[in-house]
């Protein structure tokens, strides 16, 4: 393992890795006080090298690295790789290629939902990780040999894991699912911090204008102050008090402090307090043309709630069947939706999705076939 502290040593080896066919690549970072990671670490393992990259002592220029990144003979591998993609389009504007991710190739393969790295090298390669360095201060330095055998173990094994995961796709014919899934990981709009966005992130709570006017104008300037002070979303207001601003409207700082969250001791300073209350007026004063178009709200069909826990046996058996995640033909939603519309605009009805398990979905729901149990085994029989 070589530990790479100044530009000239980066430079160095960005030569060899010039030349590689595949990369492996993690971060460590810390974000718990900010709304930016902070980079601490990147750990690299190629054929024949094993690296760790300082970038915090000698504040390096990772330029070299970031070419290597954006280097289209080199397929860059991740575990679990959106953090990691976010941090590196934050640095330098461009998303690396291209890249496999093995969570994503591990659902593809049948090894579960969202399958944790720890678990993926014990099913594969049958070995054990020692995580006690998982939750280490990255930021600190001198660093210890246990913290930085810990980080480079998060890309030699992830060497190992690659073929493997690939070999086993080929086989089974899945490259096109992968790549429908990696294209989420390698889209620019997967990291848009765009302010104007971040209503997304919050839950409809009432469709009436002034409702909606209010959560999206609070979303709104909590992700600018968040973005320009560098802090977490919720140190600069909570989901719940907005949801609870938005509900009840408050137009004065009376009326605001009178609030529940606010009555309870939640203290904010007074300059925070007369944004909010600026905020909350702009809101109340927007206008349907004004405010992101909502999809129409979902009227589900009396009894979904039952027919979707049959499909979800159904989908339950398919998965298995196929050895490919659950997480990766439906979701709950999904369901819901082929429940309230056969022609449902939804993942699960077209492709090899709708191949695998939607044709069957529809045939179950539409009382074409029936679920049975044959030999500890659930199958489908014609009605």
């Amino acid at each position: 393992m070589e530990l790479i502290k100044t530009n000239k040593e980066l430079k160095e080896v960005c030569k060899t890795l010039s030349k590689a066919k595949f990369i492996t690549i993690d971060t460590e970072f810390i974000r718990e006080k900010t709304y930016w990671s902070r980079l601490c670490l990147i750990q690299v393992c190629t054929d024949d090298l094993e690296l760790i990259i300082d970038p915090i002592e000698e504040n390096l220029d990772l330029t070299p690295f970031l070419k290597i990144l954006n280097k289209k003979s080199i397929l860059k591998i991740f575990h679990s790789g959106r953090q990691d993609v976010e941090i590196f389009f934050k640095i330098s504007g461009k998303i690396p290629t291209p890249i496999f991710d093995t969570q994503i190739a591990a659902m593809v393969c049948g090894f579960g939902d969202s399958v944790g790295y720890e678990k993926l090298v014990d099913k594969v390669l049958g070995k054990k990780i020692d995580k006690s360095s998982r939750f280490s201060n990255w930021a600190k330095r001198p660093l210890t040999e246990k913290q930085l055998n810990y980080a480079i173990g998060d890309v030699t094994h992830l060497h190992e894991i690659y073929p493997i995961l690939m070999s086993e796709i080929k086989e089974k014919n899945r490259e096109t699912w992968l790549d429908e899934e990696l294209s989420i990981l390698t889209s620019e709009s997967t990291y848009d911090t765009n302010p104007k966005l971040a209503f997304r992130r919050l839950k409809v709570r009432g469709y009436d204008v002034k409702t909606r006017g209010v959560t999206y104008q609070l979303a709104l300037w909590r992700e600018e102050r968040a973005q320009k002070k560098d802090l977490p979303r919720g140190r600069v207001i909570r989901d719940d008090i907005i949801y609870e601003l938005s509900s009840m409207k408050p137009k004065s700082l009376d009326e605001i402090m009178s609030l529940r969250s606010f009555s309870n001791g939640l203290m904010l300073k007074e300059e925070v307090m007369n944004e909010i209350l600026e905020q909350i007026l702009i809101g109340l004063s927007l206008e349907e043309k004004d405010l992101p178009k909502l999809a129409d709200k979902r009227k589900l069909p009396h009894g979904t709630t039952s027919r979707v826990s049959l499909l979800k046996i159904l989908l339950s058996s398919t998965a298995e069947e196929n050895e490919v995640a659950q997480k990766l033909i439906a979701s709950t939603q999904d369901l819901e939706d082929l429940i309230a519309d056969d022609s449902a605009d939804i993942k699960t009805l077209k492709g090899w999705r709708y191949e695998l398990f939607g044709k069957k979905a529809l045939d179950f729901k539409n009382g074409k076939v029936a679920i049975t149990m044959e030999e500890n085994k659930v199958t489908l029989k014609d009605i």
